[in-house]
């Protein structure tokens, strides 16, 4: 049985709608730089009346002069950012209290593997950053999540999940058995559709390799699942996997194919919805798909 989760931001009517979308078990999205009285109280009451379930909290969305982002690991050295992660680790600490299970926050991670190999920021500054906060908050557990190559203006320099399995390793032996990684599916295809486009369709990687990689050395813990349509830009990003599309279908059994082969971590359905206050109508189908293919699911 695959544990799937929806996600939330902590406010009652969206996780009300998830409710009744059929969803107990939930990954919360925070929204704001500070986690609010209201969204502890809420995730406290919902939680204590049986109606949700967390397992995995990300760190929050920030608004910045180009939009919103959502922060990744190298910028917790400026204090702001770190004051974040502090936060969104101390609320899920909050969480596994109440539950009395241990709780995965989720961070991204937009440097390779030669960019940490040439600063050494990891050892001297990341990982006792990391240590500090999570020898604090000792049953939440980091999940590092591969971000696209390509975001519409630049191309960066992650890639491959190898570049995250490498920061995950060396923040490993600073902080053993804390740190693990997650791979988002969509940014994933991403990358691989930049790179096809620009060597006129050469595919440079498979979802075996990446699955491979992501569980080199510390086991993967965690992923995002979801879709996308063109080159996963704007409203092509983060689309669900239709159950009446036989290549969506097909896409999502070579990547469930993989999964199954290399781990058994829980899935967050990361799809975009029209409303998120209202039925999840995007991650029921994706859902509906995984069935659809075999699979069973807890939601």
């Amino acid at each position: 049985m695959i544990r799937i989760n929806a996600k939330s931001a902590p406010e009652e009517i969206q996780l009300m709608a998830r409710v009744k979308s059929g969803f107990k078990n939930i990954e919360i999205q925070l929204i704001n730089k500070e986690v609010a009285k209201e969204e502890y109280d809420i995730t406290k009451k919902m939680i204590e009346e049986d109606k949700i379930d967390i397992s995995v909290v990300h760190t929050p969305l920030v608004q910045t002069e180009t939009g919103k982002i959502e922060i990744s690991l190298n910028q917790i050295l400026k204090d702001s950012y770190y004051k974040m992660l502090c936060d969104t680790i101390e609320y899920a600490e909050f969480i596994s209290k109440i539950e009395n299970k241990r709780i995965k926050v989720v961070i991204h991670e937009r440097y390779s593997k030669e960019i940490w190999m040439e600063n050494n920021f990891l050892i001297e500054k990341i990982g006792p950053m990391l240590k500090a906060i999570l020898d604090k908050n000792p049953h939440v557990d980091l999940v590092l999540e591969n971000i696209s190559a390509f975001d519409g203006d630049r191309f960066r320099t992650v890639f491959y999940m190898s570049d995250v399995s490498y920061t995950v390793g060396v923040l490993n032996e600073i902080i053993p058995n804390r740190i693990y990684t997650l791979m988002d599916t969509c940014h994933m295809m991403m990358s691989i559709e930049a790179f096809s486009r620009i060597t006129n369709g050469i595919k440079i990687t498979n979802w075996d390799e990446q699955f491979k990689q992501a569980n080199d050395g510390v086991k993967m813990n965690m992923m995002h699942l979801n879709n996308i349509h063109d080159n996963g830009l704007g409203d092509d990003h983060g689309v669900p996997f239709y159950s009446d599309n036989e290549e969506d279908l097909n896409k999502l059994k070579e990547i469930m194919q993989a999964y199954e082969k290399y781990t058994d971590c829980e899935i967050t359905v990361e799809v975009r919805e029209d409303s998120y206050t209202g039925p999840l109508y995007n991650a029921i189908e994706t859902v509906k798909s995984l069935r659809k293919l075999g699979y069973e699911v807890e939601i």
